[in-house]
């Protein structure tokens, strides 16, 4: 094994399929929100709740509804880390079908690092739950930052020179790591994201199960 050959490696959309926990978080959390009657009634689909994994929490509330107060969307994104993790406790939580086998061989090979936009909670829990520091060297979540964007947590935290580092990951923000820290990417299109997000990567793949041919062509 090349230790110098370092995968940076989303979480969620790339390793954990987040809808089984996220969907129905949400939903129990947009129900509270209106009989607190901070936000009107709506029907939500599956594709626009899902479309919201990958932002961080603080994100995706100034965009998702900024007309709340800053308190209140603080509030917000912790009952729906709430109930996430109630179902991660309660083994809801899945990784998607083929990932360990991937893990396993992928660990053979190269040096791993998480990198996720989610708090410092919600990663030491799903490490404990599904045992990633087998896998894993390094352990990075923008949370720890204060969320600032996955390139510069990289620039800052990550990077050592010397070291190759390949990007892989389902979202424009997987995407734009790669692009402005100059790495090579794999693109998940079974993920969260649009095709049209990763444009640009120099792999996409439509299953975790082709990950490992989708780095040989890499490298």
């Amino acid at each position: 094994m090349d230790k110098q050959l370092t995968l940076v490696m989303d979480y969620d959309g790339t390793l954990h399929d987040s809808c089984a926990i996220y969907e129905p978080a949400f939903r129990q959390a947009m129900l509270v929100l209106e009989e607190k009657g901070w936000i009107e009634h709506k029907e939500y689909t599956t594709e626009e709740i899902v479309y919201w994994v990958g932002f961080s929490a603080a994100e995706m509330w100034s965009r998702f509804h900024p007309e709340l107060s800053a308190k209140q969307r603080e509030s917000a994104a912790e009952l729906v880390g709430r109930y996430m993790r109630d179902a991660m406790e309660n083994g809801a939580a899945r990784l998607y079908p083929g990932t360990v086998q991937q893990m396993d061989a992928l660990k053979e090979r190269f040096k791993l690092i998480f990198l996720s936009n989610c708090s410092r909670d919600y990663m030491e829990t799903h490490i404990r739950i599904f045992g990633l520091d087998k896998w894993f060297d390094e352990f990075y979540c923008t949370g720890d930052y204060d969320f600032a964007p996955k390139e510069q947590v990289f620039a800052e935290h990550i990077y050592r020179e010397g070291n190759t580092y390949i990007a892989v990951g389902d979202r424009m923000k997987d995407l734009a790591l790669a692009t402005n820290c100059g790495l090579r990417s794999v693109g998940c299109l079974y993920g969260f994201g649009s095709p049209e997000e990763l444009v640009g990567a120099d792999v996409l793949i439509d299953d975790i199960s082709q990950l490992s041919s989708a780095l040989d062509k890499i490298i």
